[in-house]
């Protein structure tokens, strides 16, 4: 389901054709943007081109390294915000579940006219404006029968809801893998570190010890017993 999100989501922004790159980019991370270029068989322009409205609308980002081989000019390399795009989907459904509702309202409760040749919709006060006659056809207006347009509003209501259900369900698998993964690199960093302090403890350690056996020896104190007797 989400290869399938991503593949409609992204044509509306990046432009036809675009959704090659689901292809190329899905569980990858930091692709180059030449290889991108190679394997979509675009030239380099027109695929930074792609690349950057999909990055204006937050859906892919981006890092950037001087390449020395191509005269450290820098090289963009790319990677999915998988989640921000299945939340862009998610506000979708949510503006389309909002206009089905309050269609299914206007269906429940106004009457709706309609020319039987064209099928042309009038409401009940452009109808009576045109004395229920219909301005294109001159036909009569027929009252429209808004029971089986109403079954039909509640069925797409349903898949709507079906769909964010399902959809909430993926972003927080998502949301699940983003964190495990800022876990893993807060216990690598933590454990690179304990092993520079440790490094460092044990260098400290090394010189010490050298300064130490550097140092000569010290002469042995002399007893008083003996000065003592001298005296004597």
């Amino acid at each position: 389901m989400q290869e399938k999100i991503l593949k409609k989501v992204i044509p509306k922004f990046g432009g036809a054709g675009s959704e090659k790159l689901v292809d190329l980019l899905i569980d990858k991370q930091n692709v180059n943007e030449f290889i991108i270029a190679k394997k979509m068989n675009l030239t380099i322009n027109q695929t930074r081109n792609m690349l950057y409205k999909l990055a204006d609308e937050g859906l892919i980002e981006f890092v950037r390294k001087k390449d020395k081989k191509k005269g450290g000019w820098y090289t963009y390399f790319w990677t999915l915000k998988i989640k921000r795009i299945l939340q862009k989907y998610q506000e979708e459904l949510l503006a389309e579940l909002e206009k089905q509702n309050k269609e299914l309202v206007n269906r429940e409760n106004e009457r709706f006219y309609y020319s039987p040749s064209i099928d042309a919709e009038y409401t009940e006060e452009e109808a009576m404006l045109n004395d229920f006659i219909c301005p294109e056809t001159g036909e009569v207006l027929q009252l429209r029968d808004n029971k089986e347009l109403t079954e039909k509003i509640k069925l797409e209501i349903k898949r709507i809801n079906d769909s964010l259900a399902s959809l909430k369900i993926e972003i927080e698998e998502v949301e699940k893998k983003e964190h495990q993964s800022t876990e893993r690199k807060i216990k690598a960093e933590q454990k690179k570190k304990d092993l520079e302090r440790k490094a460092k403890r044990m260098e400290r350690e090394k010189e010490k010890k050298k300064l130490q056996k550097g140092k000569p020896a010290k002469k042995p104190a002399k007893s008083k017993s003996k000065k003592s007797k001298k005296k004597k």
